[in-house]
């Protein structure tokens, strides 16, 4: 099922959630959503079942579906609340006026705690582990997070560019690399287990990081609107293993 049918679906059942009905609804979708989360990460998305989220959240399967259509919907959802915290608030609109430190800083540092967030790790781990079974798995976590933060970047850079602010050759390349800057060593040391999720400092201080070497390759006016590079903690050593309790 397409997954713009699963969004709107979403939304007509929730529009009116101020009734008593609709804050119901709102309670058993995110009642769905937490057991459904559990029961992937336990079972794997191929292996879990309806019947699964059901038990665990109460509820009537009748109710799954009108939310979200089934399993497929379940896991849409899922990835959709999880990148809702890059994209709330974002209006391409409102971008267009703000300097590029300070839009890159903010969808920057949304970006990067969502994906060492626990539950952005556990999404992230899912989706890898069940893409060679479950193949459409892959383009619909891509096409719902991953896309959506290049092409929030891509359009803002395009803009920049026509305003003479920035200098690019390729904005959608440009938003690639910028993406790609962010997450690096400190997810990959989070997903082995090396390190927990960086704190609310860390991630600001690794993203204005990245912001600054940026910014320096493309800015018109370099002299006078570059960051200065924050001397960070380097992130390539190993650090000791977590204690798991």
């Amino acid at each position: 099922m397409p997954h713009e049918s699963v969004m709107a679906r979403h939304s007509a059942n929730l529009t009116e959630e101020t009734r008593p009905e609709g804050r119901r609804l709102v309670a058993r979708r995110e009642a769905f959503l937490a057991a459904a989360k559990e029961v992937f990460q336990e079972k794997g998305f191929a292996a879990a079942t309806l019947d699964d989220v059901i038990a665990r959240s109460g509820g009537s399967r009748q109710t799954l579906y009108t939310l979200f259509g089934g399993k497929q919907g379940l896991f849409e959802a899922i990835v959709s609340d999880c990148c809702s915290t890059v994209f709330e608030a974002l209006a391409d609109e409102e971008l267009t006026a703000r300097p590029p430190e300070e839009v890159l800083e903010e969808v920057g540092v949304r970006f990067l705690s969502a994906v060492t967030s626990p539950k952005g790790l556990s999404l992230f781990r899912l989706v890898v582990s069940e893409a060679p079974r479950i193949p459409e798995i892959a383009p619909q976590f891509w096409a719902l997070g991953p896309s959506r933060t290049r092409a929030l970047l891509t359009a803002y850079f395009d803009r920049q560019v026509e305003r003479g602010v920035l200098k690019l050759p390729d904005s959608g390349a440009a938003a690639g690399y910028f993406v790609d800057m962010l997450p690096g060593t400190v997810r990959l040391q989070c997903l082995l287990g090396l390190r927990e999720p960086p704190t609310p400092d860390e991630i600001r201080q690794i993203v204005r990081g990245a912001v600054a070497q940026f910014l320096r390759g493309c800015l018109v006016d370099q002299g006078s609107r570059a960051t200065p590079v924050m001397q960070a903690e380097p992130l390539n050593r190993i650090p000791q293993p977590v204690t798991r309790r």
